[in-house]
């Protein structure tokens, strides 16, 4: 357990490497027809999960430092006949190794930490299992069988963007054209969009319309030689919000090395972070561009006594947990009103914000809630006690680190 302080931020970090696009570059790496290097790869327990799966396909990784990591891609003439995989709680992993054994034929043996075991897996298990997959379960723990096959593949839009990934990724080696069709529309394009960027790097082609993707058969994986993962907007923007929060114009925090040119969305996050400076009575934000600070928000809401509506995340009732069900819960564990809604999470107006110091929340092992409780510290009160103090480290191995840096305090219990 962790007691985190009220505390003041300032200083000047440079953004972490995203966890997302190394993982897209790790496997893409693995899917090449030659070996690529592939830096700025972020340390996070997710990552670990990654390199372990990438040796279990029969690739070979060499670590160059901390965050270089040269992959040799496995056979895909003569592959290992049975993978077995054990995803732990990276969500990510799975999603992209399952239909990338099935489009060479290779039988998974799947296990899987109990975060993971409570996601669902239906939305992409069941599109595969039409398409000549076999499985002992549609959800993990599970083995799998058979081959991919082309054809098309319907998905829809609010059941998240990591299954369409998964599916995006394999389905250019298969023997014939595909379709991923959309049913509805998308609501969480993230990580579509750094998907789809990872696969031009390696030269894969996917035509992009109105009613979803067209994925030509018979592509090959070609090998940048060396290719660089970017650095996160996401967790960039989690600390520029908590730098906006402490208020001192002479001592900001400076967030360092950001892309420009990048496609993740959370680049659009400085009109919300403006209005988050200032005390208002009441804030609607569609945090469809930028879910992952959907915890944030709220909790900066209730703590300024603020009412506040957060929509367009559907998606995080599949994460490590229910995510704004719980935060409504430690919410209302500090003593303001909360409830989750059908896409986000209501926050009441309140006149005042208080509750028993070193009050507990549990975080349910969710990384994002854990870091917005412990960033909301520049406007908390008195001090709270999270769950788990390895918990950032699924995404974020070093955030304490940088956390301690930029001003917060905290101790380990």
């Amino acid at each position: 357990m962790i007691r985190i302080y009220p505390t003041q931020f300032s200083g000047t970090i440079q953004a972490p490497p995203s966890k997302a696009h190394a993982q897209r570059l790790l496997f893409a790496s693995a899917m090449a027809t030659s070996a690529t290097l592939v830096k700025n790869v972020p340390e996070a327990a997710d990552i670990d999960t990654t390199l372990q799966c990438l040796l279990d396909f029969g690739c070979t990784v060499e670590k160059h430092g901390n965050t270089e990591i040269k992959v040799f891609p496995f056979a895909k003439t003569n592959p290992v006949p049975t993978a077995r995989f054990d995803f732990k709680n990276s969500g990510t992993t799975a999603h992209i190794a399952l239909p990338m054994a099935a489009a060479f034929g290779i039988k998974a043996e799947c296990r899987a930490g109990a975060g993971l075991i409570r996601r669902p897996l239906i939305p992409l298990s069941s599109r595969m299992a039409l398409r000549g997959v076999t499985f002992s379960s549609f959800n993990l723990p599970l083995t799998m069988s058979g081959m991919l096959q082309p054809g098309e593949y319907v998905f829809a839009g609010d059941e998240g963007s990591q299954y369409i990934s998964g599916a995006l990724m394999a389905l250019p080696v298969l023997y014939g054209d595909s379709l991923v069709r959309l049913s509805s529309p998308l609501v969480d394009g993230t990580f579509i969009d750094i998907t789809l960027d990872t696969l031009e790097s390696y030269g894969i082609r996917i035509d992009v319309s109105e009613e979803g993707f067209h994925v030509p058969g018979r592509q090959f994986y070609k090998s940048p030689g060396a290719i660089r993962a970017e650095n996160d907007w996401a967790l960039g923007t989690m600390w520029a919000c908590a730098g906006c929060l402490s208020r001192d114009n002479e001592h900001p925090v400076v967030v360092e090395g950001l892309p420009a040119d990048s496609v993740q969305m959370y680049r659009h996050f400085k009109n919300v972070m403006a209005l988050l400076r200032y005390d208002v009575k009441y804030l609607n934000v569609d945090a469809s561009d930028c879910p992952n600070l959907a915890c944030l928000y709220a909790i900066i809401a209730a703590s300024k006594g603020s009412g506040m509506d957060v929509s367009g995340v559907p998606q995080l009732r599949y994460k490590e947990t229910d995510r704004m069900k719980t935060v409504a819960q430690c919410i209302s564990a500090l003593g303001a009103s909360a409830r989750a809604t059908d896409d986000g999470i209501h926050i009441d107006e309140r006149a005042s914000f208080d509750y028993p110091e070193n009050v507990e929340l549990d975080c349910k092992g969710d990384p994002w809630i854990f870091m917005s409780f412990a960033l909301a510290a520049a406007c908390l009160p008195k001090p709270v006690v999270l769950s788990d103090e390895h918990c950032a480290e699924k995404v974020y191995r070093n955030f304490l680190r940088d956390y301690e840096a930029l001003g917060g305090k905290y101790e380990i219990l």
